[in-house]
């Protein structure tokens, strides 16, 4: 038998998740775009590239969306780290991207030399480029 109704547990839970979400600063779920008309004509303008990642952007409202193509990068596990790696970057520089929509995109074969595996030499490529590129002002 509970010393505590499960009603009251799980009331508790959500009302923690709720305040680390708020302290963690994420980026909330309606910064993401999802229309794929305007991906699209995002993707449509000349980018800033670096050797691995594309930054697409238009002006207009903010937003931003992240693609790693399956073509690119096999693996899931790698795909996610640098989807992660990505929203981390625009979550950081946020108040860089001013009325603007990106898309990044990532534009070079993962782990050519390394049987189709992310390797840290690479990730920190990737991280270094992504970090410096934003926060630069592009």
């Amino acid at each position: 038998m509970r010393a505590v109704p499960r009603v009251v547990n799980a009331s508790l839970f959500k009302q923690r998740q709720e305040e680390d979400r708020k302290a963690s600063n994420q980026l909330a779920r309606s910064f993401s775009l999802s229309d794929a008309n305007l991906i699209r004509s995002i993707l449509a303008q000349k980018p800033s590239n670096t050797k691995h990642i594309a930054i697409h952007t238009l002006v207009g409202a903010d937003g931003f969306a992240l693609t790693v193509p399956k073509k690119l990068v096999k693996r899931a596990i790698d795909r996610n780290r640098i989807k992660r790696l990505m929203r981390e970057s625009c979550r950081q520089n946020l108040l860089n991207l001013d009325g603007q929509l990106v898309v990044l995109r990532l534009r070079k074969k993962i782990g050519e030399s390394s049987s189709g595996k992310l390797r840290e030499q690479e990730r920190r490529q990737i991280k270094d480029q992504l970090f410096n590129q934003l926060s630069s002002g592009k």
